[in-house]
């Protein structure tokens, strides 16, 4: 095995207690730094490597092995260069372990395969002919629907030996999702104090595509159908706000009855997850047309962001708080609560068939992000690039296959998305709520201190300072810096420069709502030595908003801060950077 493709990895730490894993006090104190002014180049990693993770990737689950390297944000090599900070070098003496525990049991082939049966992806020939087109969800035909059946309940009834059956399918989300992987020792009498997970990172998007695309083959190999492709579950469309009728049957094998029930049929998914208010019946429609622009609202924001950080998030770090991207936090984790049980959380959401068809819609973002909304570039440095993982095909060949490897789904992967013309969301202009705007400066005791504890149904208010321009970097982002606990339900929305007392007038729709921060809950059997609480960034785009508000006069935004769901996050600072 090449030690070229193999590489460090840094990621946030999770330290040792003894209660349980997924309500833990942190190992210090919260931050206690104030509000003060970044620009983008502060988060950039270290990348030294005393602050990262080594893995080998001989020992890493078989169907996803990890071998990566540190690092943030695209161009960070060149802000690394820089700044003259050493950029880990590659080693393979450190391993990552699956561990079986409780009620898991890691998937089968996690220990015992040959390396060099591995085939690196990259060595197979490219894709030819006619891409494969996933559809929608809700257009399917009978037919559709029928192979898409038949396809699912052979991989349910594949032995729990083969690897490509679902049960294995979805342990392997299960692993890497839910704290299942334990970094080991660097050296004798160092604690295994490390769990790996793909989320808060940029990580996430190019590893759920992988696991689509293997489990996509798989499916279409079961049915004899080389061009079978795996329909998207079309919630950014009003047409496709609804859970898909094909997993509704309870009869179907598509079908999951650990779901919550008044979502299953006829039920518009809320991808904002707004507070529940009581609803008069007789404006039944006004309501949904309301949540429907909502929802095109919440897209439009959620995707109309230029930098890769901003979308994808940043690298795993030890040593900064890595950016979260809006395409895990927005429309995607909506989807997993809305759908609820096993969706609703990381430890058994790939149990439940929709949840594939989620995360091809989630791809699909992907896809249009970096080709139809002006050819975005995607994160460009080589440790994001050469991070890999391996998975089982559709014939059980062990496959490594790299970010690099990925980025161009028709051409590298050879599939594509059945598209209109036009997307709403696409045309969504965001507007100002028809109240006054509060860009006062307000009474030092009228506004909450940092770091503190978000509560559900208590808002918080914070005067934040706006950066000099500096003649290069013009527009300003809100940075929200949190400390999470893994096992609860987050969700906050951020709404700048609005009076108190008119919160409940301002959503999604409205300039004034800057977005909002949202989680999937991990499982409760997050197992090892034990965990921390993941530290991460939330960003909010900020420049339309100021001109729609017309403060770009103003040195302070005045933020609320509105907890909907959860009752543990601590925000440890709130800034605007320039980037």
């Amino acid at each position: 095995m090449s030690s070229s493709v193999v590489g460090t990895m840094t990621m946030v730490p999770f330290t040792s207690s003894s209660a349980s894993a997924c309500l833990l006090p942190l190992t210090s104190k919260p931050s206690k730094h104030g509000r003060r002014r970044l620009s983008c180049k502060a988060m950039a990693s270290s990348g030294d490597d005393d602050d990262s993770y080594r893995i080998d990737r001989r020992d890493v689950l078989l169907g996803l092995t990890a071998a990566t390297t540190g690092s943030t944000l695209g161009r960070a090599r060149g802000l690394l260069a820089a700044e003259g900070v050493k950029q880990p070098m590659p080693i393979t003496s450190e391993v990552l372990k699956c561990v079986s525990a409780g009620d898991f049991v890691c998937p089968a082939g996690s220990t015992d395969y040959d390396d060099a049966t591995v085939v690196n992806f990259s060595d197979l020939p490219a894709p030819t002919g006619p891409p494969r087109v996933r559809r929608p969800a809700h257009l399917l035909s009978a037919q559709e629907v029928e192979k898409l059946e038949l396809a699912l309940q052979r991989m349910k009834e594949l032995p729990d030996d083969d690897p490509r059956s679902f049960k294995n399918q979805a342990a392997i989300h299960e692993a890497y999702c839910d704290g299942k992987y334990n970094v080991v020792a660097r050296s004798p009498g160092e604690p295994d104090a490390t769990k790996f997970d793909v989320h808060f990172s940029s990580i996430f998007a190019p590893w759920h595509r992988m696991y689509i695309y293997f489990f996509e083959g798989i499916l279409g190999e079961l049915v004899g159908d080389p061009a079978f492709g795996l329909p998207y579950w079309n919630w950014d469309a009003p047409a496709g706000m609804m859970l898909p009728a094909a997993f509704t049957n309870p009869d179907s094998p598509l079908y999951d009855a650990n779901r919550k029930p008044e979502n299953e049929r006829g039920a518009f998914i809320d991808l904002s997850l707004s507070p529940k208010v009581k609803s008069d019946p007789n404006k039944f429609k006004d309501d949904l047309l309301g949540l429907i622009d909502s929802n095109l609202c919440a897209m439009y924001r959620q995707m109309n962001v230029k930098e890769p950080v901003d979308f994808h998030g940043g690298y795993p770090s030890r040593t900064t708080k890595p950016p979260v991207g809006s395409l895990e936090t927005g429309a995607h984790t909506a989807a997993h609560i809305w759908v609820g049980e096993h969706m609703g959380n990381l430890k058994t959401a790939a149990r439940d068939p929709v949840f594939y068809s989620n995360h091809s819609n989630v791809d699909r973002m992907w896809h249009l992000w970096s080709t139809k909304l002006g050819n975005h570039e995607d994160l460009t440095n080589d440790q994001w690039l050469n991070t890999n993982f391996v998975f089982y095909d559709e014939t059980k060949r062990p496959v490594r296959i790299a970010v690099r490897d990925v980025l161009d789904a028709e051409k590298q992967l050879g599939y594509t998305y059945e598209e209109k013309k036009s997307l709403e969301w696409m045309e969504r202009r965001i507007k100002p709520a028809a109240i006054k705007i509060d860009d006062r400066t307000r009474d030092a005791k009228d506004n909450s201190s940092l770091p503190l504890v978000l509560k559900k149904g208590r808002m918080e208010y914070l005067p934040v300072e706006r950066p000099k321009k500096d003649g290069t970097k013009t527009d300003e982002v809100l940075v929200v810096d949190v400390t999470l606990d893994p096992c609860e339900q987050v969700k906050f929305d951020v709404l700048v420069n609005v009076p108190r007392g008119e919160e409940d007038k301002v959503g999604p729709q409205n300039s004034q709502f800057a977005g909002s921060f949202s989680t999937v809950p991990h499982g409760g059997t997050m197992t090892g030595s034990a965990t921390t609480k993941p530290v991460v960034s939330c960003r909010f785009k900020l420049q339309e908003l100021i001109q729609d508000l017309n403060c770009n006069r103003s040195k302070m935004l005045n933020i609320t801060l509105v907890p909907v769901e959860g009752d543990k996050t601590i925000v440890d600072n709130l800034r605007v950077e320039l980037c």
